[in-house]
């Protein structure tokens, strides 16, 4: 699992540095969308360019079942977008597509040109990109036959871990002061940490695609030191990320398991 995890990572690599191009136009339902204000706000978004054509289903149904599969683990922070290639289809014939071919749970659809696929290099049927943190990151891009559910779901992971470390920290908590031992952890392991005052947090485990495996704490902690047990006896081995979340700021600490 960790080589083909390495694999997709690195087949999607070439995103990485490349930056995504804004844009502001209605969806098919008359919604506004400004991209980068949806990334600015912590969202990730996969966009999807359709034919629409028989060709298109395939890669867009593993859009859409990426982007399904953190619909527990980060609701609402993970948005499809449906986009006509060119915009020469109408919104009412892409809708019709989508719903014969079970590409029911997109976030909007658009027949706009202002969404241009060639900002991302070479159209595609479909073209697939993953979009995401406050840099407007490429963090996939590929085309058809190179668009699989895995390579979108580990880009979407990388695009919210992201997220979590790129928040800027509050004045009531010190990252500084995180620290979880044992690390590598066998059965347990233990997070410590500093508050200026009493705090609400909520801190979890997530898997290398960003999925949460285990929700460790949700509730109010007290102003100073501060110590919660992880019980990591259930976990496999292997990598993950222990979420530390206080108000508007957020902390990724890798934890390895090890037995």
């Amino acid at each position: 699992m960790k080589k083909l995890l390495f694999a997709f990572c690195m087949l999607g690599c070439s995103a990485f540095g490349q930056t995504a191009t804004n844009f502001n136009c209605n969806d098919c339902a008359a919604a506004n969308h400004d991209l980068f204000t949806e990334l600015n706000a912590g969202k990730v978004v996969v966009i999807c360019w359709v034919m629409p054509c028989s060709t298109c289903i395939g890669g867009a149904l593993s859009a859409q079942s990426a982007c399904q599969s953190f619909s527990a683990s980060n609701p609402g922070q993970v948005y499809y977008y449906c986009v006509d290639d060119v915009a020469n289809t109408s919104c009412s014939t892409l809708l019709s597509w989508c719903n014969t071919n079970g590409i029911t749970n997109t976030t909007a659809m658009f027949s706009n040109a202002t969404i241009n696929m060639t900002d991302y290099g070479t159209a595609g049927m479909p073209k697939v990109v993953v979009l995401g943190d406050q840099n407007h990151t490429v963090y996939y891009n590929q085309n058809n036959p190179n668009i699989t559910t895995l390579g979108i779901q580990t880009a979407i992971g990388n695009a919210l871990s992201a997220i979590a470390i790129g928040v800027k920290e509050n004045e009531n908590v010190s990252f500084a002061s995180l620290n979880v031992f044992p690390n590598p952890a066998n059965t347990s392991s233990k997070l410590s940490f500093s508050l200026a005052n009493d705090s609400k947090c909520f801190i979890a485990v997530n898997n290398q695609l960003g999925q949460k495996v285990a929700e460790v704490f949700n509730g109010t902690l007290h102003k100073g030191e501060n110590s919660i047990d992880i019980n990591t006896s259930h976990l496999s081995n292997g990598n993950y990320f222990i979420n530390f979340s206080n108000g508007n700021s957020s902390k990724n600490l890798k934890l390895i398991i090890a037995r």
